[in-house]
Parts: structure tokens; C-alpha cells; sequence
């Protein structure tokens, strides 16, 4: 038998595998809140806005820091009859400067970065119009009561006693803004319709006083001024010279201008002078007069007995005595002995103004006026 080697050799016990120690190396971990932030992936300024965010008067912030916030704090420009403009983003200059805020100094973003961070830089700043609208909305009891304790309060800090009436105006603007269409103050609406050359118009609204409606653009002109422009080129509305009757903020005959046509812009004597800025401001070249549906005489006296081919109104019907005065003026400057002369009625559906919607048909029909095709409108 051969020796062998290996029978002089006695091998290591095979170690149980379950005798191991397998316990892992501790390995740092890393998460995403430790890494970081670029400039690209912070989005702090896009968080929602509270009223814990706003300088507190307990901190006594200076005029600048009042001034800039309450500032931004005005509502955007209307779109429409949208709540804002949709949001796209802006340069932060632009922001600034549509809000009337032509220099943020060093001393304001300072004290924000002390006292105030989530407004401690340009970008956050130039997003509170934006994030403001949902802060009226979700806050509205503590967002009015913030602007309370800023009229309240004397800003005794502030000293200059012109510096605090400012400040204390500003905050009451904030308020009446938020109250509702007829506390509102003046603000601006930008008009954007499909076809209309320029892309837009911009109309200013004051804050409606006493009973003057005409003040306010309301939806009915949106609904006609939609019409004309989508069906002008297909069927032909307009014909001629456009008298326009309660022309209120002008949406109407603006477009009807826009469209080619010689528009007169007509309305009472205390909307005129709106009327004709809203004109100037779009820079548009019409006819702006006063005409009062009781007693036409002022309008007579300047144009003499002009007719017209197209008559347009909107939304005329607000008392039982309308449809006699809009029948009258009808009568009065509808151009009867062309058989094409027309005029073009947007009318809401109001529940509660059945019977003089009726009555206006009634009587269009007795002074020999054919009613035809019927567009109507909320």
C-alpha cells in the first residue's frame, strides 16, 4: 500500500456557517435633506404664503419693508373674468414695476433676512402677487386682521407723520380689495379674445359709486364682443357706423372699431370721462359723447340728426323703465329706411327681469322693428 502524505495531516475543523459573524460595516447614509440644495432645485420661494410670513409690528419694520409688502400685496391684473392673470413666470423687475416698486434697497432686504425669511430675497419677493391670491383665500380672517393691526396700530416707529397715512391707506386699500366686487376700488381688466388684433385690450374700472353701473364692465359685453369677433368675417353683424348705447367701460365699441367700423361710444355724462381714458389707454382713435337715453338732446346738438346702419347694446335692461328708453333711442338713430340697418341686443338671462325682457320684445315689435335671430347671454 502506498503512503500517503495527506494521512500525516490533520485539517482545521470546518467553522458552522451559522457560527459566522456576518454583521454588516456600518456605512454612512445619506439623505437628500444632507446633500445640497442648487439653485435649480430650491423652490422655497414658491411655498404657500401665511400670515405667520409677514413682518410682524412687533418688530417695528421700517417704511420700505410696509411699503414693498403692502404693495405686493395688490391684487394682479384681471384676466378676463378670471380671479388673475394665469401665472407664467416673470422677471422679477417686471413684477416690481407693474406693482409701482422701483427700488428694493439694501436696508429692506436686510432687515427681511433678520427678521423676516421666507421674504429674504428678490425671487421670494417677487412671488407674494402670486401667492398672495391664495392667501386671501385660505386666510381670509387672518390676512384681514393682519392689515387691521397695521391701520390700528399708530407706527409710532415710523415717525413721519405722511409715512404712517401712507402706510395706513395702503393697508385699507389691501381690505377694501378683498371685500367683494362693490367695495372694490379701481382696478384694471385686460381683455383677450381670439381674433382681436393687438392680442388684448385693457379696461379701467373704477370703484362703483352710487348707482353707476356703467362703471363695471359686465359679461354680456364679453359675450358680444366674443360674437362679433368669431362670426364678423361669416356673417356680417356690423354694418355701416356702429352707434353704441350704454357703452359703460366702451369693450363693445372698441372691438367694433378694432373691426373696421366708425364706432360712437355713448353713455351718461358721470361714465363719459372713464369711457374716453379707457379709449386713450388702448390708443384707439373714437367718438366718445355723452348721450342720456331720457333726453338725447346734448348728443343731437353735437352730431346733429345722424343715423346708423348697426346699433349695439349690452346688457340694457336693469329697470322697468329701460325698455321704453332703449326703444326710443332705437327709434331715435336706427336708420329705418335701409332695410339692412340692424341692431345687435346681448341680453342676460336674469330670473328676475322676465317681464322686462318681454316687455323690450313686445315693444320692438309694435314700433315695427322685426326681431330676428336671438343671442343670449348670462
Amino acid at each position: 500500500m502506498d503512503f500517503d502524505p495527506l494521512s500525516l495531516y490533520t485539517p482545521s475543523p470546518t467553522p458552522n456557517p451559522h457560527d459566522v459573524d456576518v454583521t454588516p460595516v456600518p456605512r454612512p447614509t445619506v439623505t437628500k435633506q444632507d446633500l445640497p440644495i442648487t439653485p435649480e432645485e430650491d423652490d422655497s420661494h414658491l411655498q404657500p404664503l401665511h400670515t405667520l410670513d409677514l413682518p410682524h409690528l412687533s418688530l417695528q419694520p421700517p417704511f420700505q419693508v410696509l411699503d414693498t409688502l403692502l404693495k405686493l400685496l395688490a391684487p394682479n391684473e384681471v384676466l378676463n373674468f378670471g380671479d388673475t392673470t394665469a401665472h407664467v413666470p416673470v422677471a422679477p423687475e417686471t413684477v416690481f414695476q407693474e406693482k409701482g416698486i422701483f427700488d428694493i434697497g439694501e436696508s429692506t432686504l436686510l432687515w427681511l433676512q433678520t427678521y423676516c425669511p421666507r421674504l429674504d430675497t428678490i425671487t421670494k419677493l417677487s412671488h407674494v402677487p402670486t401667492l398672495s391670491g391664495s392667501l386671501k383665500l385660505a386666510h381670509t380672517a387672518t390676512y384681514n386682521a393682519y392689515l387691521t393691526s397695521i391701520i390700528i396700530s399708530p407706527l409710532s416707529w415710523l415717525r413721519d407723520p405722511e409715512s404712517i397715512d401712507h402706510i395706513h391707506g395702503l393697508a385699507s386699500l389691501r381690505i377694501s380689495e378683498n371685500c367683494g366686487r362693490t367695495a372694490q376700488p379701481e382696478l384694471t381688466r385686460r381683455i383677450q379674445l381670439a381674433g382681436l388684433p393687438g392680442g388684448h385690450l385693457t379696461l379701467r374700472e373704477p370703484s362703483l359709486t352710487s348707482d353707476n353701473l356703467g362703471l363695471k364692465t359686465w359679461g354680456s359685453s364679453l359675450v358680444l364682443a366674443q360674437r362679433l369677433l368669431k362670426d364678423e368675417c361669416e356673417r356680417r353683424y356690423l354694418r355701416g357706423e356702429v352707434l353704441e348705447l350704454g357703452s359703460g367701460t366702451g369693450l363693445v365699441g372698441m372691438v367694433c372699431s378694432t373691426l373696421d367700423h366708425t364706432a360712437y361710444l355713448t353713455d351718461l355724462p358721470e361714465i363719459v370721462p372713464n369711457l374716453k381714458s379707457n379709449v386713450v389707454l388702448n390708443g384707439l382713435d373714437l367718438i366718445v359723447h355723452e348721450l342720456d337715453w331720457t333726453d338725447p338732446g346734448e348728443f343731437v346738438k353735437e352730431f346733429g340728426e345722424v343715423r346708423f346702419l348697426t346699433i349695439v347694446l349690452s346688457d340694457p335692461i336693469y329697470s322697468a323703465k329701460h325698455p321704453y328708453w332703449v326703444v326710443n333711442m332705437i327709434e331715435r338713430f336706427l336708420d329705418k329706411e335701409d332695410g339692412d340697418a340692424r341692431v345687435l341686443i346681448q341680453i342676460p338671462l336674469r330670473p328676475k327681469f322676465e317681464a322686462e325682457r318681454q316687455l323690450l320684445w313686445d315693444l320692438l315689435e309694435k314700433r315695427g322693428l322685426r326681431t330676428g335671430l336671438t343671442i343670449s347671454g348670462k
